[in-house]
């Protein structure tokens, strides 16, 4: 007989506590709600300021972003102009269950965001099966043979990427059932797996409210200036569809995890309306430099990719080297222009703008001293850019201003941005105005209309654990070291620390 699971995590991938208190308390998540009466509970913090992209690489190396050194899907190449995708196999550090399979842990790790595969002695893992934003690679298994009995008998995601637009009640009626057939998906396959048994830690992650946040909050939310009620009346709320098809998920693994058993669920960070000036910035930064636009053909190199991906698979094939060669020459303008400014725009998902600034001795061609020069230049930048008002509210576009050299701390601390902009998130962001610049305008073209929140939610249940709100909020980076102690494994050179008391607490 396979003996009980001794730690299982659940993870709810751009789960909104908000939402998951609210739904859970009017009797729509039976599950988690009673996670809220057996469990100790919290609020979980983020990395400020790099949340979005920093959050799970975080969670499974328990390391901050400035040792880990990620946090956005493009970043800057350090020690250059260069923008550059970031994969998993970018991130420094290793995922803690690697730790737990070095002494002899079983463990099982299932779509846990932003994850490569790594060979597991005692284990298995999956990533990329049902995911938000999927690495390039996709799909992959560890050890390889176990992706074909999964394809066979669970099939493969359909959607991939769940970004795109979407009108009209059918496409989102469409998009809501697909989501909630995956969540059912994965609820089987993760139901098969742990009921082998004999797990020290089982690990699977839905990140089903991921994609419909950013998708359907316009359907969610009366206020969005894309709400439209004719379609909410044909689709209802997708977000309460999806949310209450993973609460029975949640409740089936719990049942087949037995009572014996430590648990952790973590909803890792929330979801609100997508309001913000990240895609103004640069021209907020332009204007503020009195800085011209880059030349043309850098500032069409979007629609070339657009126009690129419509070509047949044949032609793309065929205009390989032609493109590789375009992109060269964009990405040399690029460079050449970014060299030339004393501060810049570099990527940061949308819910916090970031600002590096080209300093001496850091960048190639840096154009500010460090010390004082730098002191002087990121204060009077911060200053100027704080007198921008969003036009149609009259409020301050800009919450408060933070430095990633005074939140954190890490050897790769000279790859993180070194200004991050809090937006004022209380309304749409259209037109703006700073005393220096005058008026500046744009218009948000994606399809996302949510956009993340800073903080978490995180469930610690078992047997001994004492019931109710904790008094302190959890570190994400707490968590990895918190769930390897739990199978009596004590991580080394992470940023985070173990809470593995706090099931032992009755």
């Amino acid at each position: 007989m396979n003996s009980a699971t001794r730690v299982l995590f659940i993870g709810i991938d751009a789960g909104d506590g908000n939402l998951i208190r609210k739904w859970a308390g009017d009797g729509y998540l039976p599950h988690l709600e009673t996670l809220f009466r057996t469990s100790a509970w919290s609020v979980t913090d983020n990395p400020p300021g790099l949340y979005v992209g920093a959050v799970w690489p975080s969670f499974y190396t328990g390391m901050s972003p400035a040792t880990h050194a990620r946090y956005c899907y493009r970043q800057l190449n350090a020690g250059s102009y260069d923008i550059v995708p970031i994969s998993a196999r970018d991130i420094k550090g290793e995922p803690f269950w690697q730790a737990l399979d070095r002494n002899g842990k079983r463990v099982a790790v299932i779509d846990v965001p932003k994850t490569r595969i790594g060979e597991l002695t005692h284990g298995m893992q999956i990533v990329d099966w049902g995911s938000h934003d999927p690495d390039p690679a996709g799909f992959s298994t560890w050890p390889p043979e176990l992706a074909g009995g999964i394809e066979q008998q669970f099939g493969r995601d359909a959607m991939h990427n769940c970004n795109g637009f979407r009108t009209g009640g059918e496409e989102f009626i469409r998009f809501r059932d697909d989501l909630i057939e995956r969540v059912r998906a994965k609820t089987r396959l993760s139901a098969h797996h742990l009921a082998q048994g004999n797990w020290d830690c089982f690990m699977t992650v839905f990140s089903e409210t991921h994609c419909v946040g950013h998708q359907c909050w316009h359907l969610h939310d009366p206020q969005h200036p894309n709400f439209d009620a004719s379609v909410k009346d044909i689709v209802g709320d997708p977000l309460l569809s999806v949310y209450q098809e993973i609460d029975q998920g949640i409740g089936e693994l719990l049942r087949i995890a037995g009572g014996q058993t430590q648990v952790m669920v973590l909803a890792s960070h929330g979801m609100g309306p997508h309001y913000d000036a990240s895609f103004l910035l640069e021209d907020m930064l332009r204007a503020l430099e009195d800085t011209p636009p880059p030349r043309r053909r850098a500032a069409l190199a979007p629609l070339a990719r657009k126009l690129w991906k419509c070509l047949p698979a044949s032609l793309q094939r065929k205009g390989r080297g032609l493109s590789r060669n375009a992109r060269l020459a964009l990405d040399t303008g690029k460079a050449a222009d970014l060299s030339r400014r004393r501060y810049f725009m570099v990527p940061n998902n949308d819910a916090y703008g970031a600002i590096r600034i080209n300093l001496s001795g850091r960048e190639p061609a840096g154009r500010v001293t460090p010390g004082k020069d730098y002191e002087r230049l990121c204060a009077s930048l911060s200053e100027d850019l704080m007198a921008f008002t969003n036009v149609e509210t009259g409020q301050t576009l800009i919450k408060r201003i933070l430095r990633s050299a005074d939140l954190y701390q890490g050897e790769n601390l000279h790859q993180l941005p070194d200004l991050l902009l809090e937006w004022n998130r209380s309304a749409p962001v259209n037109r703006i105005h700073s005393p220096k610049t005058g008026a500046l305008e744009g218009v948000y073209k994606k399809s996302r209309t949510g956009d993340h929140t800073a903080e978490g939610l995180c469930f610690l249940g078992g047997p001994n654990v004492v019931p109710g709100q904790l008094d302190r909020r959890l570190s994400v980076m707490d968590l990895a070291p918190t769930l390897a102690a739990l199978t009596g494994v004590q991580l080394e050179n992470v940023d985070g620390a173990s809470r593995a008391a706090l099931f032992t607490a009755a």
